[in-house]
Formats: structure tokens, C-alpha cells, sequence
């Protein structure tokens, strides 16, 4: 194969920026829906250095949901309300169990993350489903978390 075309995973890596990208310039407008179709807890943040951030949560889907959950991704959102910032998890494949997602933190975020020490407003931790029409739902509990510093 010549060295022209792109591959899969670069591909689905440059899908993902522009989700993250698109994601930070949908805003707050209005509240979205909401199902609590999984309950997260034990929820951590890691950040090894300026332009990462890792989350790592548990999670327990509820009783009477069914595998695969209905949206096109699942998102987690980690640092709202102040920050619009996604990472895309892998499909559940089980009922319970842990995950965890690293993922970039783009240029332009510009986070200054002084202003996000506050406990009252950072850091609410949730995951969302991304539905065929393009709309995004919240499908979990919200956890609040502390902000993480640079490790590593």
C-alpha cells in the first residue's frame, strides 16, 4: 500500500478530535434529556500532562437496560458545567465493570485550570449517549470529583 492513503486509526483519531473540537462549540444552550440508564461511581481524574486528561470511573448499567445501549457513542463529559470537553468510551460489552479513557485536550479548549479549582463548580462528571438525529441525552448519574492536577 502506498504511503498516500490514511489509516483506519488515524482516521478514527482525527473522527474523535473533531467530536471533542465540535462538542466545545455546542455551548450550554438549554438543558439536554436525561435517563439514567447507567450508574457511575468511584470516579477519578488524571491528568499526566498538559494536553491530556484520563478518566477512570465504575459503572453499573440499570437493571432493566439491554446491551448494546441505543446511541451511535457514549460519551464522558468530565469537567462540566464549566468546560464543554468529551472523551468517547469504547461500547459496554458487560452489565458492570470499569473503564477508563484517555484523551486529548485540544488548543483550542484554552483551559485555564486556576479558574476550575472551585470544588462548588468543577468537577461534575457524567456520561451522555449521542443519538442517531445528532442530539445528545445525559444517561447517568452526574458524580462531582476534584480537579486533578499534573502528574507523572
Amino acid at each position: 500500500m502506498s504511503g498516500q492513503g490514511i489509516s483506519h486509526r488515524k482516521l478514527g483519531q482525527l473522527l474523535g478530535l473533531l467530536l471533542v473540537a465540535g462538542l466545545l462549540l455546542w455551548g450550554c444552550s438549554g438543558s439536554e434529556p436525561s435517563k439514567e440508564l447507567v450508574h457511575i461511581s468511584q470516579v477519578e481524574l488524571h491528568r499526566f500532562n498538559a494536553e491530556s486528561l484520563t478518566v477512570r470511573l465504575e459503572y453499573d448499567l440499570a437493571e432493566d437496560v439491554e446491551l448494546p445501549l441505543p446511541y451511535l457513542e457514549v460519551l464522558v463529559f468530565p469537567l462540566e458545567p464549566e468546560v464543554r470537553l468529551a472523551g468517547t468510551l469504547d461500547p459496554f460489552k458487560r452489565y458492570a465493570g470499569a473503564v477508563s479513557v484517555s484523551f486529548p485536550i485540544p488548543a483550542e479548549a484554552d483551559i485555564d485550570w486556576d479558574d476550575l479549582s472551585d470544588p462548588e463548580t468543577c468537577c461534575t462528571v457524567s456520561l451522555k449517549g449521542m443519538r442517531a438525529d445528532g442530539e445528545v441525552e445525559r444517561i447517568s448519574n452526574q458524580v462531582v470529583v476534584g480537579l486533578p492536577g499534573v502528574s507523572g
